[in-house]
């Protein structure tokens, strides 16, 4: 009758070394998860560019431009040229930000993860800063 006994207690104690090692490892799995900061890409060049349409404000930005080729461009020469610039995008901004910004003006954007696809893209922009 002790054998009896002895088993179920066995069973029982096992279950219970189970049940702990279960929460132990939902407890483990929801901490290890915490929020984990988010890497944005940033890009730095200059707005060559500025449309609003629809009330959609967007700053086309190159990373590499001459001052002529600023001075002599439109916008379908500037696509041509960021064939060549990978990183060569519109952003879409803020009213408050495209106002403040003049096309010329050089740029550093912290963008979003998320992208239109077109040629160029458009980003979404998280942060933009003037640079002198």
């Amino acid at each position: 009758m002790n054998k009896k006994i002895f088993k179920k207690g066995t069973a029982m104690h096992y279950q219970k070394i189970m049940l702990c090692i279960l929460i132990s490892m939902f407890i483990v799995t929801g901490c290890s998860n915490k929020d984990k900061k988010e890497e944005y890409p940033v890009y730095e060049g200059t707005v060559v560019y500025k449309t609003d349409q629809s009330d959609m404000y967007k700053l086309f930005v190159l990373q590499n431009i001459s001052e002529e080729d600023l001075k002599k461009g439109n916008l379908e020469y500037f696509v041509k040229l960021a064939q060549d610039q990978p990183e060569a995008s519109f952003y879409l901004v803020e009213k408050e930000t495209y106002e403040s910004i003049e096309v010329g003006q050089k740029v550093k954007i912290t963008s979003g993860l998320d992208q239109l696809e077109s040629f160029p893209p458009i980003r979404f922009v998280k942060r933009i800063e003037k640079i002198n």
